[in-house]
């Protein structure tokens, strides 16, 4: 059992006197109590780096509760592969090898992650088509990035903030793998684990079922499959027809009652995201010894009924072991918005909400716009820090957040840009910059800690 700790978490650099100044020298962190829920909301327009502070935010997450010598169990709903990190890399190794020896750039990078670059490279330009989709969260593979590009004082930007490279233990699932697992493995560093993800029968809810047959509860065989699947619980495709069977009067013939209930029966069997075994669930996967990426990327070919039961499916799991273990729970979501727009993502928010403070499980999130979320002041009352990354874009979000955060100001909202090049120095001015306001109650400007990981 955890017992109540503060955990502190490095979130960037700030200045340790100015609430509204741009500089930059005092180390900034987030204290986290392990008995209590720490959501945390960033808001911001695109481009401006919400994904990558959720990645260095998670990674610090990791680093200080091992510290403490507590594993918590992290997962992280991906939903997008980012082409532009793969060109990047080449584009680093070709100046790097044009301007330094091997035995320097393994010096400089680390031997470990000079010799996977290399290799990454050779696989890059001999598989172009097969290769080059790395994830927005590739925690096992180090950032180069990082370590290669400088700021103004000459540092990389991972030195400027005390941070080197470093990879983190990941086990990712995929869902109807596009790819071979092992080139998903190979894109995202070598502390990935890939694992094919899988519902157990006995897991699929009749909702996929009425999705799979396009089943209209107002017809005799959707009444039928109800009672069979929901009602009596018979999760066994041939057990379901064997009941189905019983219903006809003439079973040498059965109706198209029955076909339909086969036909779905059929389509359950033959689809490689549903297994008989339990012991193939991809529950069986989740662990809190590694980082756990759930990849609802173009990785996986997933409809979004889909991805919600899965995502109901680990927060129902997850308060079981936090009620039972009390081991702190984290659930980080990029564009929240594409959960909360669909009513099972929106209970299983909502259960995370309710539930987590009390169990010690977190919802980090980020969206671009909070107008057109339904239940947005559930989401916002409910959230206890907020990170500004960029400015706000929206003036209902200011409007919004000014209403229950009291030192937030009109500096922070995007102003109107006349034209693209005026747009694009801005993002590039901003970029993992901004504003967090910490427990809405205290708001300051911060440069975000950059992720240690791609």
């Amino acid at each position: 059992m955890v017992i109540s700790l503060d955990i502190r978490i490095y979130i960037g650099r700030s200045n340790s006197v100015g609430r509204r100044s741009n500089g930059t020298k005092t180390l900034r962190f987030l204290k986290f109590k392990t008995d209590e829920a720490n959501h945390t909301g960033f808001l911001g327009p695109s481009g401006f780096g919400k994904t990558t502070v959720m990645r260095g935010l998670v990674e610090a997450i990791w680093t200080a509760f091992l510290q403490k010598g507590i594993r918590p169990f992290i997962f992280v709903f991906e939903r997008k592969i980012d082409i532009s990190k793969s060109e990047k890399i080449k584009e680093i190794y070709i100046k790097e090898t044009n301007k330094y020896s091997d035995e320097m750039l393994m010096k400089k990078y680390g031997k470990k992650t000079w010799n996977y670059v290399k290799q990454y490279v050779n696989l890059l330009n001999k598989y172009p088509t097969q290769l080059g989709a790395i994830g927005d969260f590739a925690f096992g593979f180090p950032n180069i990035l990082g370590k290669y590009y400088k700021i103004k004082n000459n540092n990389s930007i991972l030195g400027d903030f005390g941070l080197s490279l470093k990879s983190f233990p990941v086990r990712r699932i995929v869902f109807r793998p596009r790819r071979p697992l092992k080139l998903i493995q190979i894109d995202n560093g070598w502390d990935t684990e890939v694992v094919e993800g899988k519902i157990a029968y006995k897991d699929i809810p009749y909702s996929i079922l009425e999705n799979i047959g396009s089943v209209s509860g107002g017809t005799v065989y959707g009444r039928r499959l109800y009672r069979i699947w929901e009602l009596e619980k018979v999760r066994d495709p041939d057990k379901v027809l064997e009941l189905a069977l019983q219903y006809e009067k003439k079973p040498d013939d059965p109706s198209m009652t029955y076909l339909s209930i086969e036909e779905i029966m059929q389509r359950i069997k033959l689809d490689p995201l549903f297994t008989p075994n339990n012991d193939e669930s991809f529950l069986k996967f989740l662990t809190n010894k590694k980082i756990n990426v759930i990849d609802f990327s173009q990785n996986s070919d997933l409809t979004t009924l889909e991805e919600m039961v899965i995502f109901k499916m680990i927060v129902e799991k997850m308060v079981n072991v936090a009620m039972k273990l009390r081991i702190p729970v984290f659930f980080v979501v990029d564009e929240v918005q594409n959960i909360m727009t669909h009513p099972i993502g929106r209970w299983a928010l909502d259960k995370i909400m309710r539930e987590g403070r009390s169990l010690g499980i977190t919802l980090i999130y980020a969206t671009q716009y909070l107008q057109g979320i339904r239940d947005k002041k559930v989401l916002v009352n409910g959230t206890s820090h907020f990170g500004i990354v960029g400015k706000i874009a929206s003036r209902e979000d200011y409007k919004l957040l000014s209403s229950i955060i009291p030192d937030i100001d009109e500096d922070m909202l995007l102003d109107e840009c006349s034209n693209i090049d005026e747009f694009e120095n801005l993002r590039n001015k901003l970029r993992f910059k901004g504003y967090f306001s910490y427990g809405k109650v205290f708001t300051e400007w911060i440069r975000y800690r950059p992720p240690q990981s791609l």
